[in-house]
């Protein structure tokens, strides 16, 4: 048997690292800092461009933003790469029987001690809320007594941990028996067991409240208040933190633009660190169950017509690299080599008329099944660095006679189209670290279109499911590098979707500040940090 001391599973998530000097290389080793002359803070305001509607955990962005502060998962990854417990300790012989043990005294905001069976409800709970995807995978739950749960696998999975890495612990005595969780009043639905509670969400003002817990079981954090500031653009919030109205500025999974960090380190009062992107930062999406990407010649064409240079020029940082065609970004645990993108226009026109696809009547515009080629794009209106991905792919296939046209919706309009209705032909946007490692890992829970799959690629494949089943039942890590080579080879000869590029993400905040740790999931900000962050004292 090995206790998670001795649980060093290597995440896909790759082990994100903190560099805390000016535009340091995403390749050196960092760390949080220290000072002899910090000292704890009174109130810390955050600048972030999420937009939020409601405090609920129905919405997405204060679920993100939540899981930073005040709701708790069980586990974290740390910035070695390695799980850490949150709520519980863990262990297993087998990588089959998982049990969790509740850490002692831990207690939800309003006092109800956290129990084995809210970790029960939660898995359970999610499963009717999330269309499946969560009960399947067990063969077993036992609630062994009120600090211990054991789960059984039906199949044993060596990165089992991953899967509870984002998945919030639900208070079972106040969801119990509620349908929709987005029903529930939001002086109940805030309530977490994190060392801070919520205070208060003004829409209105753009702003949502935290302070520290009292009584949580870790004691008391190094921040007395915490203050999210919302910004409906990122200029605006840049002249904050450069006024020093606000102290750092966050966004899940992301950061602040080159040409915001170059301003900040002319500034001068602002510290500027990266942290390797283990998302793919910007993919082209292909539905391969829907026309006409569901022709594999078509994604080929699309694929070499794209000027992955220019994205890099336009887009990208110093510390961007090309992305290859196995959609796998470099330094994940299981990447292999495969070939490297690049643009060429007469294999995409060889590709087109390989297809069918021919401009008849010189119109410019290929027809394809009798029709011209004209394909949707799909596009989230709150970041307009997609829209420039976007017309830069207008522009770039219609040099071989694809027609792109843009659907810009906002963003619950865009993951009701996407991940539920799947009517989209292609799409634009970011997938996530955790995402990118989630469920059987190697972006498969963003790709596959098997059984419940909310997967924007929609891949409906046996041989892709073969693979996708051989990750999710890895005993070793082995068995998973394996299969997740197996997975990358099936990316590269199906071009099942695009990576435009592959960069590192940009953190802004006061030269006031340190101490930050990195967390796998959320970055800077995450449950350690608010016990280790520090303020320069004068």
């Amino acid at each position: 048997m090995f206790k998670r001391k001795l649980v060093k599973i290597i995440p896909f998530l790759l082990a994100l690292v903190l560099l805390i000097s000016t535009f340091a290389s995403c390749n050196e080793n960092g760390g949080k800092t220290t000072n002899p002359a910090a000292g704890k803070i009174d109130t810390l305001v955050v600048g972030t461009t999420m937009a939020i509607e409601k405090a609920s955990r129905s919405e997405y962005y204060f679920d993100v933003l939540s899981g930073t502060i005040t709701q708790m998962a069980l586990v974290r990854v740390d910035e070695s790469g390695a799980y850490q417990p949150l709520m519980a300790e863990f262990e297993t012989s087998d990588s089959k029987t998982w049990t969790f043990t509740i850490t002692d005294g831990l207690t939800w905001h309003d006092g109800t001690p956290v129990t084995a069976e809210d970790v029960k409800f939660t898995i359970e709970y999610l499963d009717l809320q999330n269309n499946g995807g969560y009960l399947s995978r067990y063969e077993d739950i036992a609630v062994l007594n009120d600090r211990q749960i054991k789960l059984v696998l039906k199949t044993a999975n060596a990165r089992h941990l991953s899967n509870f890495t984002a998945m919030r612990i639900i208070p079972k005595h106040i969801y119990d028996g509620v349908a929709d969780m987005s029903t529930v009043a939001e002086e109940l639905a805030t309530i977490g067991c994190g060392p801070y509670k919520f205070v208060r969400f003004d829409k209105n003002a753009g702003v949502i409240e935290f302070t520290a817990y009292k009584d949580y079981v870790g004691g008391v954090p190094n921040v007395k208040t915490v203050i999210f500031k919302m910004y409906s653009n990122a200029d605006t919030m840049n002249l904050a933190l450069k006024a020093e109205e606000i102290d750092m500025v966050y966004y899940y999974a992301g950061g602040v633009d080159i040409t915001a960090a170059a301003d900040f380190v002319k500034n001068g009062n602002i510290t500027i660190s990266t942290v390797k992107d283990a998302s793919n930062t910007a993919v082209l999406v292909f539905n391969n169950n829907k026309a006409p990407c569901n022709d594999i010649l078509i994604r080929k064409a699309i694929a070499a017509a794209i000027d992955y240079d220019k994205f890099l020029e336009l887009f990208g940082s110093e510390y961007s690299t090309p992305s290859r065609t196995g959609f796998i970004p470099e330094g994940t645990a299981g990447f292999i080599e495969t070939e490297v993108l690049t643009r060429n226009l007469d294999a995409a026109r060889a590709y087109l008329a390989e297809a069918g696809a021919v401009d008849s009547n010189n119109d410019g515009i290929v027809e394809y099944h009798g029709e011209p080629l004209v394909i949707e794009l799909l596009v989230r209106s709150d970041k307009p660095i997609y829209t420039r991905y976007a017309e830069l792919l207008q522009l770039n296939l219609a040099e071989v006679g694809i027609k792109i046209t843009l659907k810009i919706v906002d963003v619950a309009e865009f993951r009701s189209i996407s991940e539920k209705e799947h009517t989209n032909q292609m799409m634009v946007t970011k997938f996530t670290a955790y995402g990118m490692s989630s469920g059987a890992g190697m972006g498969s829970s963003y790709m596959s279109g098997l059984g419940t799959s909310s997967g924007q690629g929609q891949i409906m494949d046996a041989a892709y499911a073969e693979i996708v089943d051989r990750l999710g039942s890895a005993t070793s890590m082995e068995e998973y590098f394996a299969a997740a080579a197996d997975c990358q080879k099936y990316y590269a000869a199906n071009t099942s979707s695009v990576a435009l590029y592959w960069d590192c993400y940009i953190q802004a905040y006061n030269n006031r500040l340190s101490g930050f740790i990195i967390d796998g999931t959320f970055g800077l900000l995450n449950m350690p940090t608010w016990f280790s962050i520090e303020e320069q004292t004068d």
